[in-house]
């Protein structure tokens, strides 16, 4: 028996089409499915790693919304506080603030919600339960979440260092203060012997005594740059205000640093006779290690550069040196307490590191502003400004 043949759908070739954009179409959605279950899966992982970070770092962290509220904390923060978790939900971290750093955080927080900012980062004090003082380093950013905004926070405890820093500057003070009787009686020694061998014109023991009172000075600015970072790390560098003339004031300076290198050549260069108001010994001691600085780290036979001009309201006081310049990796941290360049020259003298800070931290406490330019090899020239009277 002879098979009949099957009669063919007069639209086969259509059906065959549809089935085959079905059959994409399926495919398509199936490797769309997968991709989305793919992502799905890593937001989870994502999203578990970040609660175990959150809840297990010994870093403080916390989320707010825009009223600045705590909605989330970890442990850490519970610790840092010493309140419970259910205590702390709901406040705000300015709860918590000592009053000295509650405005300037609050001042940050508005300028980051606002969106002038997009983090910050400061180091303030807060107040533990107990009374007790933590000090910390904020970090703070904004991100968003299901159409919603939220500020995350580190508050980093750094209060066993400050502990440490506060131990260290009470016994650069007691130090400082207890050196500082010996030193001027033994200036007032050696003055008079100098005064004596001169009538005897004993030019070898006056040179030998000579060098003995230019130790005696530079030992005398040690000690007073040190007695100048306990002020300034116990916020007592209150600068007394007088008038004086600044021109006067380097003039001053130059004379004096010249009694202990007579043979450098200091070229000077006024432009205009500039009336302050501030406190002249202050501005004395941050002249005084910016140009013994820029007179160690350049060679003998090079000239330094002091000049002063006028900038709008602003007294403008340069120092130039020609010496080896100051690497691009120090020039952010040169003004740090007890920062020192690291280099190989022979040129440069040992240092404490203190110089520089003080001079910075001077100039900034009369609402001055100190800086450098410097190229490798080109030399540096540190200026600052003071507002005129």
């Amino acid at each position: 028996m002879e098979r009949a043949d099957i009669p063919l759908p007069e639209d086969y070739e259509g059906l065959k089409d549809a089935y085959e954009t079905l059959r994409r179409r399926c495919e398509k959605t199936e490797a769309q499915l997968n991709q989305r279950l793919k992502v799905e899966e890593q937001l989870r992982e994502s999203q578990e790693r970040f609660e175990i970070i959150f809840n297990k770092s010994n870093v403080a962290h916390k989320i707010i919304n825009r009223k600045l509220e705590i909605l989330e904390l970890n442990q850490a923060l519970v610790d840092l506080l010493g309140y419970s978790k259910d205590e702390i939900l709901g406040t705000k971290i300015l709860d918590y603030t000592h009053p000295d750093f509650n405005d300037h955080w609050q001042e940050l927080q508005t300028a980051l919600w606002e969106e002038k900012v997009n983090q910050f980062e400061l180091e303030g004090c807060l107040i533990r339960k107990d009374g007790s003082e933590a000090w910390v380093i904020v970090h703070t950013i904004l991100f968003a979440d299901q159409g919603e905004k939220y500020g995350y926070t580190l508050l980093e405890d750094i209060t066993s260092r400050k502990q440490l820093e506060h131990h260290k500057d009470d016994f650069i003070s007691v130090i400082s203060h207890e050196l500082k009787t010996p030193i001027t009686s033994l200036k007032a020694q050696c003055q008079l012997m100098l005064r004596h061998l001169k009538a005897y014109e004993d030019g070898h023991a006056d040179k030998m005594m000579s060098g003995i009172d230019k130790q005696i000075n530079r030992l005398t600015r040690f000690i007073e740059n040190l007695v100048t970072v306990s002020k300034i790390e116990s916020s007592k560098l209150q600068p007394v205000l007088k008038h004086y003339q600044i021109n006067e004031l380097i003039n001053e300076v130059i004379g004096e640093v010249q009694l202990t290198a007579p043979t450098r050549q200091i070229h000077v260069g006024f432009e205009h006779t500039l009336n302050l108001k501030g406190d002249p010994d202050k501005i004395y001691q941050a002249l005084y290690n910016l140009l013994t600085n820029a007179l160690k780290f350049s060679a003998k036979e090079t000239a330094i550069e002091v000049t002063l001009k006028q900038q709008e309201n602003w007294a403008v006081i340069c120092i130039q040196d020609h010496g080896q310049g100051i690497p691009r990796e120090s020039l952010e941290r040169i003004f740090e307490r007890f920062y020192k360049v690291d280099t190989a020259s022979s040129l440069i003298e040992a240092g404490t590191g203190l110089g520089l800070y003080v001079s910075s931290e001077i100039i900034k406490h009369q609402n001055g502003k100190l800086w450098v330019d410097s190229e490798p090899g080109e030399g540096a020239t540190f200026c600052f400004s003071l507002p005129l009277l």
